[in-house]
């Protein structure tokens, strides 16, 4: 009976010395058409404890990385829009393409739609103008440096893997790229990120991977 109890208890201190609680993922970036992703070697992995850093805004990374994102697709449909007006001007009375032309009058009402459900969406990211624009930046840019340096921290590796032990609780994991930037803005200047709330639990690990893409 001892000797079962003993084998019981070294169990159990043998599960609980190698359960873990982690996230790790993989992070690359697209290279170009031909050779499609790329590991992002040498990007930094940046993990923010709600707990200890009560004064990190998240909200801030939404208003930047929605409000871009929005921003982004209204100038698409915009520019469908007028592609649509021009075939539209050009087929505009002549009865050969009467079709065409109700066809490119339906292509402009749908691009204009569109541009005004994206751009409820940029206002309600505080993005619709060039200065808010530039103050979502800026507001997370300033955030960002006043991280602590001492934060857990980790550097992907050759195959674009990266691993890292946490307790269980809610965080931030801030990835910034090395190899994709964005010399239009000044946060991205030496390296795109991103930023990602999580909630892990006990013994669970999270996989949070990132694809840096091309604008």
């Amino acid at each position: 009976m001892k000797k079962l109890l003993f084998t019981i208890l070294l169990l159990n201190i043998s599960l609980f010395s190698f359960s873990q609680t982690s996230i790790s993922g993989v992070v690359t970036y697209y290279f170009n058409q031909y050779q499609g992703n790329k590991p992002d070697v040498g990007a930094s992995v940046i993990i923010i404890d709600s707990t200890k850093t009560k004064s990190f805004d998240y909200k801030l990374y939404e208003n930047y990385h929605y409000g871009k994102s929005y921003q982004n697709i209204y100038f698409s449909s915009q520019l469908r829009y007028e592609k649509y007006l021009a075939a539209f001007k050009k087929t505009e009375g002549k009865k050969k393409y009467l079709e065409d032309n109700e066809t490119f009058r339906k292509g402009m009402e749908d691009a204009k739609k569109d541009m005004e459900n994206q751009m409820k969406q940029i206002a309600l990211y505080n993005h619709e103008t060039p200065e808010k624009s530039a103050k979502n930046s800026t507001d997370l840019y300033m955030q960002l440096l006043k991280l602590d340096d001492d934060l857990p921290k980790r550097t992907v590796d050759g195959t674009g893997h990266y691993n890292l032990n946490i307790n269980p609780g809610v965080y931030y994991i801030y990835i910034k790229s090395k190899n994709r930037t964005n010399r239009l803005d000044i946060l991205e200047l030496d390296g795109k990120i991103y930023i990602k709330k999580i909630k892990i639990a006990e013994n669970e690990n999270k996989d949070i991977s990132k694809n840096f893409e091309l604008e």
